[in-house]
């Protein structure tokens, strides 16, 4: 069968990419999609801070920001709070509400592929429904954007525990005390000349920053064969065609659901002392955001259908805008892959070599307030090796492989 290799960009920048000799390029590919909420406790110290500190964070670049409703969910005051997420999710009918946003339901209930064509590069052919539905070759691209896009939304419900390094040093009163640990999590600690300066820089540490305790909860939402059918012959309705029955069917339904894919903990050492001078409110501020990047670092290891793919940002060397955010070190592995979509649409990736972590370069760190934190770091990519393959592209896609 013939296949139309593509990398997430039109044929008009496959050209660019050929004649730029694999120079940079930027590229517009699919992302997975994420809605994230917290669990509030207004009886924990600073609740205020955090959740503006949560509500205010950026959705993380390597997902497309599918927020629908709430960020919030009320605790129920139980240490696990695993029931308590379930039922307002269940309660709250947020697997509709992802759908709905999909498909830019509007108040009188019709809906427009505007996102789906937006986010996936289709053409104007998906974009009609009644057109799609009377093609083999569109009902293919039906369904490749809920295999690619729909299927492939997430929602990430984080749990956070704060504490303070003074509490965490009065209960392992050995944590700050050797000369490694505190240089490691001391901006600047690796300027002071002695042990003894190090050792006193310890409870001025102690007391200025915060640890952070993250459980996050994965769910996916569930999109098949059967619910696509249902939806586009039950529900489906656009402006011209929507009536007060097709909106009442859907309002009514009750076949969209999330299926839960795991939980995670991760903690989240807020780098920033009597050096950087912040407020408690700044730290509390920057572990929130901190926090949320590296649970997903930690669920991307266990859950495969979690990891993001990332496009190399330039071929020779060979490099990506990603880093230490992404849970990337000197042993990371990738796999790098390429877009193949057959004559009726269909998209599926092909790996056509690996690389690995360059350990001449320094691995970019991305992680929030690094530019702060390490001012002399002028790092904004991460280079690689090829360790197997042909010639690499801007705009082919890597993945990291499993448990790299």
């Amino acid at each position: 069968m013939k296949k139309i290799i593509l990398s997430l960009i039109t044929l008009s920048s496959i050209v660019a990419a050929n004649a730029q000799d694999k120079k940079e390029l930027n590229v517009k590919y699919r992302r997975s999609s994420l809605y994230t909420l917290m669990v509030e406790n207004p009886a924990i110290p600073h609740a205020d801070v955090i959740k503006s500190a949560f509500v205010k964070g950026p959705i993380p670049e390597k997902f497309n920001d599918h927020i629908s409703g709430s960020r919030t969910i009320p605790t129920n005051n139980e240490e696990d709070q695993t029931t308590n997420i379930k039922n307002y999710l269940e309660t709250n009918n947020v697997a509709k509400e992802l759908v709905a946003k999909w498909f830019n339901r509007s108040a009188s209930g019709a809906f427009n592929m505007d996102l789906i064509k937006s986010r996936g590069s289709y053409d104007a052919s998906v974009v009609d429904i009644a057109t799609a539905k009377a093609s083999k070759r569109g009902l293919e691209m039906l369904a490749d954007a809920g295999e690619e896009l729909i299927k492939n939304t997430f929602v990430l419900v984080n749990d956070y525990k704060y504490v303070s390094k003074e509490e965490v040093a009065k209960k392992a009163s050995g944590l700050l005390r050797s000369v490694g640990s505190i240089a490691s999590v001391v901006p600047g600690g690796g300027n002071l000349s002695t042990t003894t300066e190090l050792a006193a820089t310890g409870v001025t540490v102690a007391g200025k920053g915060y640890v952070v305790k993250t459980t996050a909860h994965l769910y996916r939402l569930e999109w098949n064969d059967e619910v696509a059918a249902t939806f586009y012959n039950d529900y489906w309705a656009d402006d011209k065609t929507i009536t007060q029955e097709k909106k009442k069917a859907f309002d009514d339904s009750n076949i969209f659901k999330l299926t839960y894919v795991g939980s995670d903990v991760s903690w989240a050492d807020v780098q920033s002392t009597i050096f950087t001078k912040k407020t408690d409110d700044e730290l509390i501020e920057r572990a929130t955001i901190k926090a949320v990047d590296a649970v997903i670092v930690e669920l991307q290891k266990n859950h495969d259908d979690f990891k993001t793919k990332t496009p190399l940002f330039t071929g020779e060397p060979i490099t990506a805008k990603i880093g230490v955010k992404e849970g990337v070190t000197n042993k990371s592995k990738f796999d790098v892959l390429e877009q193949q979509i057959d004559e009726n649409g269909k998209t599926k990736y092909v790996v056509v070599g690996s690389i690995k972590v360059d350990e001449d370069f320094p691995i970019w760190d991305n992680r929030y307030g690094a530019e702060e934190e390490n001012p002399d770091n002028k790092t904004d990519r991460t280079h690689f090796k090829k360790v197997s393959g042909k010639e690499f592209y801007p705009g082919m896609l890597i993945i990291q492989k499993k448990g790299k």
